[in-house]
């Protein structure tokens, strides 16, 4: 199963700003919240990962890793930050999400409790597999470029959105 949310791109001078082309931060996955895609809706809590994380693919593709990270949640949000590697494709990552072409963030996962509720398919527990940076998200947010020396916002690029 795959679903999509949009990523959020927090720009170079983050932590690493000489070893890395920027953080990228975003949430993966809001329990509660139904797939724009399919009738589907992940329970409070649904997601297991393993405490040696997960890996952030460029479009599912399982050959193309991108970087080793651990999720956490905050409120019902399943969040990604992490720093991107200072490789080549650490710095495409960072500016195919600069400049829109990968707009959203991704779970791959497998169900290991659902249950069908008002139609939906609610996923009860899941052990996430990965997580992927992806160009056709599947959830309703938005996505946003900030650059600016220890987070102080220079420009902010927002204007996307489903």
């Amino acid at each position: 199963q795959v679903g999509h949310i949009p990523v959020e791109w927090v720009g170079q001078f983050a932590w690493n700003r000489h070893t890395s082309p920027g953080r990228i931060y975003g949430v993966l996955l809001e329990y509660g919240q139904r797939a724009l895609d399919r009738p589907e809706v992940f329970a409070d809590g649904a997601l297991q990962w393993p405490d040696s994380g997960i890996v952030l693919n460029e479009q599912h593709n399982r050959q193309a890793p991108i970087v080793r990270f651990t999720p956490r949640v905050e409120d019902r949000r399943v969040i990604v930050d992490c720093d991107l590697p200072d490789t080549q494709r650490g710095r495409d990552i960072a500016t195919l999400v600069r400049n829109q072409t990968l707009r959203g963030l991704s779970v791959e996962f497998r169900a290991i409790s659902e249950g069908r509720v008002c139609g939906l398919r609610e996923i009860r527990a899941a052990r996430l597999l990965a997580a992927a940076v992806v160009d056709s998200p599947s959830h309703k947010t938005s996505v946003s470029v900030r650059e600016g020396l220890h987070g102080a916002e220079i420009r902010d690029f927002t204007g996307w959105g489903l």
